[in-house]
């Protein structure tokens, strides 16, 4: 988090810039966000390096504008980092703009959105399926994680022994059930980014270092179902399992989100 006003956001809340730029001169240039048109022959090459190598591929979606994104960049600067990213990982480092890029990525490894901003995704190159999918979350408050914990993160994921089981008829059930509900709040996310993300780049270009009320508000709003989404599907995710291992067909308690104030 950068700053907090009135309520607690991720990212974006009030600005810096002396502070920024000070942190930027300690990232490497291979950590900066910086826009791109050749996003998609990018990441096949991360990809194809990493099953050549026999490295994982790991991408981070994120901004130069976020303090988390910029935070988690600082910390792989670190020569601890560095070693181990080095050794294990084929990384890319890829600008989401103002919420309006980065879907399709997300889409090509089955994730129907990014859930703010910095997005981390450790990637088995040769399923291209997504390792650390259940903690994904963590990485949205980087700026606050120690370098300890990003370490043994990044150490735990290096090893190629994360391919899941099969899964029985009864848990695909599940998942398939698992998959349309995120696939639905998907789209409400996706669409809440088209009216958050004009007010983002507003601020985030003007000279105000206080948000404006309507921003805060939307973002807020936001803020709250992307997290709520994450935490509601791992919550989903061990219900079916423990379904499947007592034997039982009930179904889930899919939640209901309340609408955002401009839908």
């Amino acid at each position: 988090m950068i700053i907090t006003i009135f309520l607690t956001f991720s990212c974006a809340q009030t600005k810096d810039n002396n502070h920024s730029k000070v942190n930027e001169t300690k990232v490497l240039p291979e950590y900066i966000f910086s826009p791109t048109t050749a996003l998609a022959s990018q990441v096949e090459q991360t990809l194809k390096s990493a099953k050549a190598q026999n490295k994982q591929a790991l991408f981070v979606l994120g901004a130069q504008w976020c303090h988390d994104s910029k935070g988690l960049a600082k910390q792989f600067s670190t020569p601890q980092m560095q070693k181990i990213l080095t050794d294990n990982y084929q990384v890319l480092f890829v600008d989401v703009g103002y919420l309006e890029k980065g879907f399709e990525l997300v889409k090509q490894f089955d994730l129907p959105v990014y859930y703010g901003t910095p997005t981390v995704l450790v990637i088995e190159p040769n399923s291209e399926k997504i390792l650390n999918r259940a903690s994904m979350q963590k990485w949205l408050n980087a700026a606050k994680v120690p370098l300890n914990e990003y370490e043994a993160y990044f150490t735990k994921f290096a090893e190629n022994n994360h391919y899941k089981t099969a899964e029985n008829s009864a848990m695909k059930k599940y998942l398939n059930e698992i998959k349309q509900f995120e696939q639905q709040q998907a789209l409400r996310l996706k669409a809440a980014y088209q009216v958050i993300g004009p007010l983002l780049k507003q601020y985030m270009e003007s000279d105000d270092k206080k948000a404006p009320d309507e921003f805060s508000n939307k973002w807020q709003q936001v803020h709250d179902l992307r997290y709520r989404i994450q935490d509601d599907i791992q919550t989903l995710m061990t219900q079916a399992k423990s379904n499947v291992s007592a034997g039982s067909s009930s179904p889930l308690m899919l939640p209901i989100y309340p609408a955002f104030t401009w839908e």
